[in-house]
């Protein structure tokens, strides 16, 4: 008897990614995931058992991914500032439709309801919270900026910069990078001890 095909993670991760960008959380199926993967419904259910170990499974490597994206950027030969800069425009360009940012998102607003889901997602933002911190205190460390306080400074720039994604769902004329530019702009400007 023939062995089954072998599924890496990374691609159970891109078929659940896509699955979720076109349907969002609510329409999103066992059938729909297995379609992007080009695997039966019956193999994703016996690796996984059930749609939220699925998305369980899905919301581990979004924040592995998070936390590769981070060491990534603080790997450049740039300003802290600018490594944050940049993180920002990559993960945010990645989202070039404001509909596949809304079925994304549709999984984090619905976590609110699973405790399980909630505490994955939680994590998530405490990640990306504390890498945040992280590099903003490099950044003073560094003199690029001064007089921050750098956790209110890091969640006032993660709330524009979330508030800027929303807005762009409703109105995307305007290019992601540019709502980047101006959150830095506003929020880190004042702190600059130099131009960036």
């Amino acid at each position: 008897m023939a062995r089954p095909r072998a599924f890496p993670d990374d691609l159970m991760f891109q078929g659940i990614h896509q699955a979720l960008c076109k349907r969002g959380f609510n329409q999103l199926t066992l059938e729909h995931i297995a379609t992007e993967i080009a695997i039966s419904p019956a193999a994703l259910t016996k690796r996984f058992g059930s749609k939220k170990a699925l998305l369980l499974f899905y919301i581990d490597m979004v924040i592995s991914i998070t936390e590769q994206a981070f060491a990534d950027v603080c790997r450049l030969p740039v300003t802290r500032i600018n490594a944050l800069k940049t993180l920002f425009m990559r993960s945010m360009g990645q989202m070039s439709d404001p509909t596949a940012l809304a079925n994304f998102t549709s999984l984090f607003v619905a976590c609110v309801s699973d405790p399980e889901l909630l505490e994955r997602s939680q994590r998530r933002l405490r990640v990306i919270d504390e890498q945040v911190k992280l590099l903003l205190n490099a950044a003073a460390a560094a003199q690029e900026i001064r007089g921050a306080d750098i956790d209110k400074t890091a969640r006032v720039l993660q709330s524009a910069l979330g508030g800027a994604l929303f807005i762009w769902l409703k109105d995307p004329d305007r290019p992601l990078a540019e709502w980047v530019d101006d959150c830095f702009d506003i929020v880190m400007g004042p702190l600059y001890v130099q131009a960036q």
